[in-house]
């Protein structure tokens, strides 16, 4: 109850104090935003058709939390329309990243936490000329995760499983470069600055860094205002539930709090 209470007090004073789009002057920034909140996402209908058939998938999985876990089920035994109703990506944050992709037509996306797959579906699809590598710690997840690829015929996607800890080192020696990051997986302050320092050390001026749940505890608030004060992060837009980092040297460092 406490959580419930902290993150809409956090809610109410972010909606006070930011602005709308309009508000804002530079025309990158402008340009970005009117294009990944105002332009139409084709092609989702199919990531929302999926995601009402998991919302009545009674099947039960164990699940294995390297992580913070759920704020709402602890239980290791869930049900998938359970954690689709929970920790899925909500239709408004999947059409975001899914502009995204669209807007930058980024080659090598990083995605932290596939859960069951609905927000790496929408980043994937956003541009299907890149390759996503996705990254779950939960086995029993990860597989329905690649049911959902299929049932979507989203093919330009990788999944590796197991701990962030060991796999994520050793995967990015072999992606290279990343542009586009999406870290979703671990909801805890040295955990997200620690991933965060990692992807930094295989991106270029043009990646995109993209953080969910940015309020979702006073840990996550603490590493958000680290990864803003970074000497390579230029750019910050904070839609309260997700929190987008530039780091393009031709940007001065500017923070935005963005009501949609």
């Amino acid at each position: 109850m406490r959580k419930k209470i902290r993150i809409i007090l956090k809610y109410l004073q972010h909606f006070f104090i930011s602005k709308s789009i309009h508000a804002i002057h530079g025309p990158f920034i402008y340009n970005f935003l009117n294009s990944i909140l105002r332009e139409h996402s084709e092609n989702i209908e199919n990531i929302e058709k999926l995601r009402k058939d998991l919302l009545i998938d009674n099947r039960i999985i164990n699940i294995l939390d390297f992580g913070a876990g759920s704020n709402i089920n602890k239980n290791p035994q869930r049900s998938i329309k359970d954690i689709a109703k929970n920790s899925a990506k909500n239709k408004k944050c999947g059409k975001i990243l899914y502009n995204i992709t669209k807007y930058f037509q980024p080659k090598n996306m990083l995605e932290l936490g596939t859960s069951l797959g609905i927000s790496s579906t929408y980043i994937a699809q956003g541009n299907s000329n890149g390759k996503l590598y996705t990254f779950e710690g939960c086995p029993a997840t990860a597989e329905i995760a690649k049911e959902n690829f299929l049932k979507t015929n989203t093919d330009n996607i990788e999944i590796i499983v197991g701990d962030f800890k060991k796999t994520l080192r050793h995967e990015l020696k072999k992606i290279k470069q990343l542009d586009f990051i999406f870290i979703d997986g671990d909801h805890q302050k040295d955990a997200t600055i620690s991933y965060f320092k990692n992807c930094l050390n295989y991106s270029n001026d043009k990646s995109i860094i993209v953080f969910d749940d940015i309020y979702w505890s006073k840990g996550m608030e603490d590493a958000w205002d680290y990864i803003k004060q970074h000497n390579r992060t230029t750019v910050t837009i904070d839609f309260f539930f997700l929190g987008i980092v530039f780091i393009n040297n031709e940007l001065s460092k500017e923070h935005f709090k963005i009501r949609i």
